[in-house]
């Protein structure tokens, strides 16, 4: 296919860079969302620079890095995230409404390499043809949007929260996807279903997407850990895995309750936003629910039903889990 025109990233002062990218960021955001938020403009300007804003504790609101409609199409391979790029970027908030389906994309895809999830450009090209033509303005991908290993400190602060929050990103986007031949990517299924079980309009499912969403109706109909196991899925860190199967257990216990996709999406975004919170509960459809992290408990009315708790993980970073083997597989969280 014939490339834009590339986007052109000399090397500035890191102050101007982050400056800009905060000003560019701001001047994307939804009018009506930032006039009825007003503080979020306030949150981003209180950082001075990159790293201030990464290492921010938790309690602080969260940003995502999303790459500009017209660095991804300008690309020849993926580009991995980069404090030295920041031209590339903007970011959204983590916040209702900021980020939507009529702007953002959310790419799904396969990691051919520990250390590249598309080494050669193949896949890349696939999206960009298939999405040039389309009308949308942000993009987010794993590889290019959250710090990657090796990571500092500040960086690895932002990668830990930003995993914690990535449900939403699922949720909020449209769904992009390009699979090679069928393999058990515990990450892929994932994201599938997160996309898929919260939304009422599906895309066209086209043939590489067959087996995963096959295996996503075998999880309602016989549950997440006899699907894991029948089809072998897996990931490349055992963490991921406890965090994937709490996910997975959560959102496909809410569809097979009979709760709304509305409902669904509540939850799931209070679930996604509380992080911390042991309990939450809410009224939906005239029925009382209290969702509870820690234990693995669902109280609808007075129906109790259970999913895998969800992994506390305040014993040491992330990343400090080694991969189990050294072939490619879904790796997010490299």
């Amino acid at each position: 296919m014939d490339h834009p025109k590339p986007v052109l990233t000399c090397q500035v002062p890191p102050s101007i860079a982050w400056n800009s990218l905060v000003r560019r960021s701001i001047d994307a955001w939804d009018p009506a969302r930032k006039a009825a938020m007003p503080n979020v403009e306030k949150f981003l300007l209180h950082w001075r620079e990159l790293d201030e804003f990464l290492g921010t504790e938790p309690s602080m609101p969260m940003f995502w890095f999303f790459q500009r409609r017209e660095a991804f199409l300008s690309q020849r391979t993926m580009a991995k995230w980069d404090r030295a790029r920041l031209d590339d970027y903007v970011l959204l908030p983590a916040m209702p409404g900021f980020v939507t389906r009529d702007e953002c994309f959310f790419v799904s895809h396969f990691w051919r390499s520990h250390d590249d999830p598309d080494p050669g450009g193949e896949y890349l090209r696939l999206h960009q043809r298939e999405l040039a033509p389309q009308s949308w303005s942000h993009i987010w991908v794993d590889w290019s949007c959250m710090p990657q290993h090796p990571r500092s400190g500040s960086e690895e602060t932002y990668f830990q929260r930003g995993l914690a929050v990535m449900p939403a990103i699922i949720r909020n986007c449209k769904f992009a996807w390009f699979y090679p031949p069928w393999e058990p990517r515990m990450w892929i299924l994932f994201e599938v279903a997160e996309s898929f079980l919260t939304s009422d309009c599906w895309p066209a499912v086209t043939e590489d997407m067959v087996p995963f969403t096959d295996h996503v109706g075998e999880m309602l109909r016989d549950g997440v850990r006899p699907v894991l196991t029948r089809h072998g899925y897996r990931t490349s860190f055992g963490r991921d895995e406890e965090h994937l199967t709490s996910w997975l257990e959560l959102v496909v216990l809410l569809k097979r309750v009979g709760l709304d996709t509305e409902c669904v999406r509540q939850l799931m975004d209070q679930v996604t936003w509380q992080s911390n919170a042991e309990e939450i509960s809410m009224i939906t459809a005239r029925r009382m629910l209290k969702f509870c992290r820690w234990e693995g408990t669902l109280v609808l009315d007075r129906d109790v039903h259970t999913f895998k708790p969800f992994p506390r993980w305040e014993d040491g970073k992330y990343s400090a889990y080694k991969p189990r083997s050294t072939e490619g597989s879904d790796v997010t969280s490299s």
